[in-house]
């Protein structure tokens, strides 16, 4: 069942990694999304705008149809995927049952989106 969060992160920007941590990309170098094998970061509206609504779930479940903004791999070796905020904040979770999973990422905007979806699977 998906899961909702409406927050707005310090940097707009969140990380989706493993529960035990990852390596975050370096930089963003002007995108959107920028990712390491253990850690995709997702930039968000501006924290001064207000919320970004955040949704993760089963790619089969939060698909908004179109194609999403990311496609990769994720590293989870504890078998558990966080979004979570650059300060260590959990937003969201959810388990996994594999050591490396497909996520999938939605944003309603390619700059500055007020609304992220994270399909796992």
């Amino acid at each position: 069942m998906p899961k909702f969060a409406k927050i707005a992160p310090p940097n707009s920007l969140v990380l989706i990694v493993d529960a035990s941590g990852g390596v975050v990309p370096a930089s963003m170098s002007g995108s959107l999304i920028a990712s390491t094998d253990s850690c995709i970061a997702v930039g968000c509206r501006s924290d001064v705008d207000g919320d970004t609504e955040f949704k993760l779930g089963q790619a089969s479940e939060v698909d908004p149809g179109g194609q999403p903004v990311f496609l990769g791999r994720l590293r989870t070796p504890s078998l558990k995927v966080v979004l979570q905020t650059v300060t260590g904040q959990a937003i969201l979770e959810s388990s996994v049952t594999q050591r490396e999973t497909t996520i999938r990422v939605w944003a309603n905007d390619p700059v500055e989106p007020d609304q992220v979806i994270v399909g796992i699977g």
